[in-house]
This record gives C-alpha cells, structure tokens and sequence, in this order.
C-alpha cells in the first residue's frame, strides 16, 4: 500500500531562495522541504509519512488512494 520516495525524477519547484533563509533552514532541511511539496502537488487523496530519528526526517512514506466512484 505505502512506498518509500527515494530520488524523485521530476525536479521540484523551490520557494525563492530568500523565503528558505530567512527561516535559517539547512540544505538538507530544504530539501526535504522541496520533496515533500513535489509529493503533495502530485497527490490527489492519501497520506505523506514523515519518519524522523534524532531530529532529522530518514524517511517519508506516500500512500496514494484511488477513488473509483
């Protein structure tokens, strides 16, 4: 049902480069930012799973639902 995101093939769009500094995000940390907006602009219905250890994001996970009717 769910699948983990590894290297996405569509490039991201990301925010204005001022608009990420500002809030004094790493490039890892935008990053993961710019993933999750490419997933969320794609999906229609389900569930974005962010796993965190030791304060950063390892993994996330996209459930996408099919609606029929």
């Amino acid at each position: 049902m769910g699948r983990s995101i590894g290297a996405m093939s569509d490039a991201p769009e990301q925010a204005p480069a001022s608009d990420l500094d500002a809030l004094g995000l790493s490039d890892e940390e935008k990053a993961v930012l710019a993933r999750v907006g490419a997933i969320l602009r794609r999906l229609n219905y389900g569930t974005v799973v962010l796993v965190v250890q030791d304060g950063k994001v390892v993994q996330i996970e996209m459930a996408e639902k099919f609606r029929l009717r």
